[in-house]
């Protein structure tokens, strides 16, 4: 018997929000390890893009704007560890004002700014665990 059709990868889209220092706006929930930010983001339904705002203003208390597709990438699935696959998709969503308050939406507990080298190592694969 085949084994059964590989599921379709799970979709999560990110918001890239820069500041007049191009830095990128991560954030870290409560319960994370140290260290670990994300971009702001959401697992979309039938909104789309749209939602991907819509999360962006309840994380954030901004309002944003979708640009242009910046990235996106697909993390294969596990079937040892039966993770599913991943597929991330990253847009620009403009510039947020110099000190512009950040007003945190629920389960985040604070953010930060990170340099375009910073970012990697604070929410891709070499974050802590």
């Amino acid at each position: 018997m085949p084994p059964p059709p590989a599921r379709c990868p799970r979709l999560f889209y990110h918001a890239v929000l820069l500041n007049p220092l191009d830095q990128v706006l991560g954030l870290h929930a409560v319960g994370d390890p140290d260290g670990l930010y994300k971009l702001p983001g959401v697992v979309p339904n039938h909104n789309g893009w749209v939602g991907l705002a819509t999360a962006v203003r309840f994380a954030t208390g901004l309002e944003v704007a979708m640009g242009r597709q910046l990235a996106t990438d697909l993390t294969p699935a596990d079937p040892q560890t039966a993770t599913p696959a991943y597929r991330h998709r990253v847009r620009s969503c403009g510039l947020v004002p110099q000190n512009h308050h950040i007003t945190l939406g629920r389960g985040l507990d604070h953010h930060r700014w990170l340099a375009a080298d910073e970012v990697a190592a604070y929410c891709g694969p070499a974050a802590p665990p």
